[in-house]
């Protein structure tokens, strides 16, 4: 990667400075991204009350795409990063994260912005602390954000994922995914598809007022732990590619007022149910997840230690404990962020009913396919 251009020296500079929410290591690379963006761009950002990073670079009202990056890591403490670079690969010291979740997706929007691409640029806070830069957004800047017709987070582990669905449900269209994939492989360098298993980023808190909301993989892989790394080949040619993309030519379909869970049985299993002999959403629902491949049947080595963790935590459910029970889910479906997971549960939601459906799984499915299907019973539609 050339070491003088803006992808780089962002890049460089975020990954070296452990970033936690609210601490010296953001305030210092807020500032160093405030200064850049003005030198580079005759720009002067603006800073709302929650600490965002505005930069309005739209040249005139038929610019309606929102570029968004997080600024902070989950590291628990401040000051220097220590990082490894090869000619392809960036990875993390062994006692730390490399902090490309979203350093890569901050590197993204100042090469965006420095490449003269329109539109409106923010930088978020706190995102790893539970996206308190972004929910403050919807909560007290609806009208700027009901001027966008997509938000793009670029915050996505791997290299081909566009996000179609985030925590409770629908976050784009499959027009918009559709055609942003194209967009993205157009030359065969990268090949996108539509990702249906995103958890949560900044451009969630965005569904209600934003139609085509979405999120694309950057390059890093392992983020929050030790082992994290960041595939450069990747990030130079995602950000070559962005550059040439028509983003308000992207189709607007989906309708921001309509909620679309991910498992609709009026939708995709109301079909299943008509032409086959399952009558309940249950059985539909689990009929689907099986004929899919989502889920894995249980095999005698699944029937294992964690099958017998899962039956003590259903125990324990039974008689009010339900913190085991919360507990294992979380890891299952999101290990390398339990806690974010757990912002997405509605404890009321865990009732007797439930527990005894998850116990008659178990009879079928393994223990992390039953996690699954509990997590998604109990999601917060927020």
């Amino acid at each position: 990667m050339n070491k003088h251009t803006i992808l780089y020296k962002t890049l460089a500079r975020a990954l070296s400075i452990k970033r936690p929410h609210n601490t010296t290591g953001t305030q210092e690379f807020n500032a160093w991204l405030m200064q850049h963006i003005f030198d580079l761009t005759g720009i002067k950002p603006l800073v709302d009350g929650t600490g965002n990073i505005h930069v309005d670079a739209r040249k005139g009202e038929h610019n309606r795409t929102l570029f968004v990056a997080h600024v902070d890591t989950v590291h628990k403490v401040t000051g220097p990063n220590k990082i490894r670079k090869t000619h392809t690969t960036w990875h993390a010291h062994a006692d730390a994260p490399l902090g490309a979740d979203d350093g890569a997706g901050c590197a993204m929007l100042m090469h965006l912005l420095c490449s003269n691409v329109p539109g409106y640029y923010i930088f978020t806070q706190g995102e790893e602390v539970g996206g308190i830069g972004a929910s403050a957004l919807a909560d007290k800047k609806a009208d700027l954000l009901s001027q966008f017709d997509r938000a793009i987070a670029f915050d996505r582990r791997g290299i081909d994922s566009v996000i179609t669905h985030q925590g409770w449900g629908r976050c784009c269209s499959d027009a918009f995914a559709d055609a942003l994939c194209d967009a993205l492989s157009a030359d065969e360098t990268l090949m996108y598809s539509p990702d249906d298993t995103g958890v949560y980023t900044d451009t969630a808190e965005f569904v209600d007022i934003i139609p085509e909301c979405t999120n694309i993989s950057v390059g890093y892989y392992s983020e929050h732990t030790s082992k994290e790394s960041l595939d450069i080949l990747h990030l130079q040619a995602l950000a070559a590619r962005c550059i040439l993309i028509d983003w308000d030519s992207l189709p607007t379909d989906r309708d921001p007022t309509v909620r679309e869970s991910k498992w609709d049985m009026y939708g995709a299993y109301k079909s299943l149910q008509e032409s086959t002999s399952v009558n309940t959403y249950n059985d539909a629902y689990n009929d689907y997840m099986y004929r899919s491949g989502y889920w894995g049947t249980a095999t005698d080595e699944d029937d294992d230690e964690e099958t017998e963790e899962l039956r003590d935590a259903l125990y324990d459910a039974e008689v009010g404990n339900r913190n085991y029970l919360i507990e294992l889910m979380c890891e299952a479906v999101y290990p390398e962020d339990p806690a974010t997971a757990r912002r997405l549960i509605d404890v009321s939601a865990i009732t007797e009913e439930l527990i005894e459906e998850a116990f008659g799984l178990l009879r079928t499915y393994n223990a992390h396919t039953v996690l699954n299907a509990i997590f998604e019973s109990v999601m917060v539609e927020a």
